[in-house]
């Protein structure tokens, strides 16, 4: 990289995008500011290799290596001098992230025996963009094992020069597409648990839910439905025998889906690149055969996820919080408007429905990496579903306020009955917890 260009990186690197900053003014309690990819290893994690991957993977994606200033009136990126950690880790995190615990870091690094932790503060990256960064860190711990790895291509090494782009927010290239609200539902009353309200803070129930993609492909192409819709279909019916059977429920269960907007608009930036599209599942959908209530859904969202729609609504989402960001107003009473403004926005929908799709690698790397997955905290609301793969296994990863088995058991029935029998794992789990007032790590002079 050349010196102007490097001046160019420098010099960006700390712009704020468009909707990154809700985050830095949330705490967990308010917003996922902190979800957790697991990656599990053939053999025992070595902490110091994986340190050194780290080093080496933040030469190539410099955007990771900032911390967070809170300021007078808002919040600041800054760039850090100290070196990133890698932590003792366990299911449930007693860490901060971007505090001291991290050196500052907006980013997580932990390891229990084979198993490593990456977790990030969403205000950098969204899902998809962070999994660039943990392809980077994994390629090199194994490059440092010593084995004999070769980049195909799809991991960003040193190979290949960091572009500003990479860094860019994406928003700016949006504003350029096609918009309209044209065939957009109104909000309708959708299904809460307030019983659960105010556990923001508490540990949860979180459940693998595994399955063959391969037999999850071939039910899909038959029945020409999408796998967001199939599986909000099942997890319906599982909410249905949980909480409405014996009750006098008919609302709605709205899921907010985060969308990738990378499949709109060419950008290779890791920044917060979704829409928030709602995908409500009505009452009366219960009475259709599964499959006719999976084409209902793929139907209707396909409406919601066109470019002129999605574009209005991603770009509408994120000038409130870009003038959030921007207003003159003491950071405390900030705070208080960007959380209250976050918790009734998500408190639209009944739960967050995430797929952040196929965890691709290198071939050499896949016969040392044995299985990936990761997880979206319940925060404000009940429920947190994100639903990945890797190789030929489908996770559904089910975080929940209600510790007892009854959804799962739901969950796993509905999917028995239409052809698919699931593995589960569940265990307790604490997310890594975010405070504007708890952040460390030295910075640059």
């Amino acid at each position: 990289m050349n010196y102007h260009m490097m001046n160019h990186v420098v010099n960006h690197l700390l712009d704020v995008d468009s909707y990154g900053p809700v985050f830095m003014y949330a705490t967990n309690r308010d917003l996922t500011t902190a979800p957790r990819h697991i990656i599990r290893m053939a053999e025992p994690v070595d902490p110091e290799l994986l340190r050194e991957a780290l080093k080496i993977a933040l030469l190539r994606f410099p955007q990771m290596g900032l911390g967070l200033e809170r300021g007078e009136t808002q919040y600041r990126y800054r760039l850090l001098t100290d070196p990133p950690v890698v932590l003792p880790f366990d299911d449930i995190s007693p860490y901060y992230i971007g505090s001291e615990d991290t050196n500052g870091y907006l980013f997580c690094c932990g390891y229990r025996e084979n198993t490593i932790y990456l977790e990030y503060q969403h205000c950098t990256s969204d899902g998809r963009g962070f999994n660039e960064f943990i392809k980077c860190v994994l390629f090199y711990y194994l490059k440092l094992h010593g084995y004999a790895i070769v980049n195909d291509g799809s991991v960003r090494t040193l190979e290949t020069d960091f572009h500003p782009a990479e860094n860019e927010d994406g928003f700016a290239k949006l504003r350029r597409a096609p918009q309209s609200d044209a065939n957009h539902v109104p909000d309708v009353p959708a299904f809460h648990l307030p019983e659960y309200d105010g556990m923001e803070d508490e540990n949860e129930l979180t459940t693998e839910i595994t399955m063959p993609f391969s037999l999850v492909r071939r039910y899909l192409k038959q029945n020409e439905i999408t796998p967001l819709t199939f599986l909000m279909t099942a997890i319906c019916h599982a909410l249905y025998r949980t909480y409405y059977q014996g009750t006098g429920r008919r609302e709605a269960i709205v899921a907010e889906v985060p969308t990738d907007l990378r499949a709109y608009i060419d950008s290779p930036t890791v920044r917060f690149f979704v829409a928030l599209l709602d995908l409500p599942f009505h009452y009366e959908y219960f009475s259709l055969p599964f499959a006719d209530a999976c084409r209902k859904l793929s139907a209707f969202f396909n409406t919601q996820r066109v470019l002129p729609h999605a574009a209005f609504w991603a770009l509408k989402n994120a000038g409130r919080v870009t003038a959030g960001h921007q207003a003159e107003m003491p950071i405390d009473e900030k705070e208080q408007m960007m959380r209250e403004q976050a918790r009734a926005y998500i408190r639209r929908d009944s739960f967050i429905l995430t797929n952040i799709g196929p965890f691709l690698l290198p071939i050499q790397m896949e016969r040392h990496i044995l299985d990936y997955g990761a997880i979206l905290p319940c925060a404000h609301q009940p429920f947190g579903v994100l639903v990945s793969s890797y190789r030929d296994t489908l996770k559904i990863a089910l975080s929940q306020r209600d510790l007892r088995p009854d959804l799962v058991n739901n969950l796993t029935a509905v999917l028995e009955e239409v052809g698919f029998h699931s593995k589960t794992y569940s265990y307790m789990f604490h997310p890594t917890r975010y405070d504007g007032k708890k952040l460390g790590g030295s910075v640059k002079p």
